[in-house]
């Protein structure tokens, strides 16, 4: 046997033994200790409470796993990504800021859950008198803990798992409605840009919240070619219930165009409306399909015409030089 020979064979009885000795600390692991998991529902609630007053959350969870847990509940501040308007749970829970519903929510406590068992549970969200009006938000959190292990211990890995129903809550008062359209964009394969060489599929449209409460913008957009005929159009924003931009933050909401098949000049144009309907903000931006083909014509015909008028010049030139030269 070669020494390359003998190097390769200690190396695959190595990588074996690793491999064993992994497979019996997984295996381990995975007897010792036992997962927990929860679901929750709804996910989103949505209230609107005035100053010294209270309305009730009705929420429900479930433990989906096979062994007993206790779902611990706390209440966690979230932000928008201020792209798809996804929240993004803060982890320094240890303060809140001013729009958290953390001193709001009461008789939060431990729930015990065997398996398979779900519980309906009811917390009361109290506004103070003295509350500014405008929004406020947060998530009831649990996370899963086996109900006979507290922590870690004798180097056992617990397996918990948390789930969040959002809360939105709007204090009535001096609310201020505003949104801003800040960018509109036609998206190809999700990229964006002004000259395409094959049809974008999606319109990108960027809302900005300006107001101090939750904005929900609805309205149409449309396509339009350059004979200003429409060849597509949808409604934005539109599920149940409508998404929210909070204060203060932007959303994008991206939906998909069709029928653009012709090369050209393409204008989007949105619509938009928010509250009550009352204000229109309509905003466009136009972009051109140039197929890769229509581009290698375009060269082909430009430096034909490049060379066509070089040699028209040097006959007309080079003969009256020839001329003079006699």
């Amino acid at each position: 046997m070669t020494v390359h020979a003998k190097r390769a064979s200690v190396l695959a009885v190595g990588l074996v033994l690793i491999a064993s000795v992994m497979l019996g600390v997984t295996t381990s692991a995975q007897q010792d200790t036992g997962g927990s998991g929860l679901s929750i529902s709804p996910t989103r609630t949505e209230l609107k409470i005035e100053r010294g007053k209270s309305e009730e959350v009705k929420l429900n969870v479930r433990n989906v796993t096979k062994g007993a847990i206790v779902a611990k509940p706390f209440v966690a501040d979230f932000e928008s990504d201020n792209e798809t308007g996804e929240p993004k749970l803060l982890t320094n829970q240890t303060s809140h800021n001013s729009s958290s519903i953390f001193s709001f929510v009461k008789g939060l406590n431990d729930v015990p859950l065997e398996p398979g068992e779900d519980k309906n549970l009811t917390y009361t969200i109290n506004i103070p008198s003295d509350a500014p009006a405008g929004a406020y938000y947060g998530a009831i959190t649990y996370r899963a803990v086996p109900a006979n292990q507290v922590g870690p211990e004798n180097g056992q890995v617990a397996l918990t798992a948390n789930v969040a129903s959002l809360v939105l809550v709007e204090v009535p008062g001096d609310i201020t409605e505003k949104i801003q359209i800040t960018n509109i964009k036609a998206l190809r394969n999700g990229k964006s840009g002004s000259v395409f060489s094959g049809a974008p599929d999606k319109a990108a449209i960027t809302i900005k919240n300006l107001g101090n409460s939750f904005a929900k913008p609805f309205g149409t957009v449309s396509v339009t070619n350059m004979s200003g005929k429409q060849i597509h159009s949808y409604e934005i924003n539109n599920s149940t219930p409508r998404s929210n931009i909070l204060p203060k933050t932007s959303r994008t909401f991206t939906d998909e165009v069709k029928n653009i098949k012709k090369p050209g000049r393409y204008t989007i144009t949105a619509n938009i409306s928010f509250g009550s309907g009352g204000e229109v903000l309509t905003q466009k931006v136009s972009f051109w399909v140039i197929p890769g083909w229509l581009i290698a014509l375009i060269a082909i015909l430009l430096i034909g015409i490049v060379v066509g008028t070089y040699t028209l010049y040097r006959k007309q030139y080079g003969s009256h030089s020839a001329k003079k030269k006699r």
